[in-house]
């Protein structure tokens, strides 16, 4: 966990679910809170995890990679029950040394896990991955030229852990010193730090910045 703010995401995940009674042999399938479906219940195999799609985060694409000491498990519920074991290293290695490309598609949260559903391309590799420990980052956080709009984002979102008003200016001015997709990225991300400051619902993970994931 490389900043300080994802505690406050991983505690506000455990309150949210902290009422999930540890009998229950169910994974819940739940949509994101701005829909009103109800959420549907399949059998699993262990209790503690609700599942939800990742709406926003699928339409980002193939974007993210795997560290080559990434952690990724087959089953969502392997991160509660520990009855599975992960991919194995040499796994994991050739996927990043490969530089395969996932997109998430799901989102699983427990009393205190907070994991993403991983698939690539091809449909054939696929897991579970914690989402807030660097075991999984977006390839455009490796730009040269967008290190310091990084830098100042991730100030951002430390001072509003702080309990400080945020501001973007800087976010911005860095921005303006990008041209072409660096500039489109830039843009794409301040956008998605205002959304996430302003967001008030409970999966608020949802609505975390793409290019953030990682950092």
């Amino acid at each position: 966990m490389k900043h300080k703010y994802f505690r406050t995401i991983l505690c506000s995940a455990a309150i949210l679910f902290s009422f999930t009674p540890l009998t229950t042999l169910t994974v819940t399938k739940a949509e994101s809170t701005d829909t009103a479906k109800p959420a549907a219940v399949s059998p699993a195999t262990d209790p503690g995890m609700t599942v939800t799609p990742a709406k926003r985060f699928s339409k980002e694409g193939y974007v993210f990679k795997l560290a080559r000491n990434a952690t990724v498990y087959h089953e969502v519920n392997d991160f509660v029950s520990h009855t599975s074991k992960p991919f194995g290293k040499s796994w994991v290695k050739k996927m990043a040394d490969k530089n395969i490309k996932f997109k998430i598609t799901e989102f699983g949260t427990g009393r205190v896990e907070l994991v993403a559903h991983i698939v690539d391309q091809s449909g054939k590799n696929q897991g579970w991955v914690t989402f807030f420990n660097g075991d999984l980052y977006n390839i455009n956080a490796k730009r040269k030229a967008l290190q310091p709009l990084i830098k100042a984002e991730l100030k951002v979102m430390d001072s509003q852990f702080e309990g400080k008003k945020p501001s973007l200016i800087q976010t911005k001015n860095e921005a303006k010193k990008l041209h072409g997709q660096n500039k489109e990225i830039a843009n794409k991300s301040i956008k998605e730090i205002k959304a996430w400051f302003a967001y008030k619902g409970d999966l608020s993970f949802t609505q975390y910045p793409s290019l953030l994931v990682g950092k």
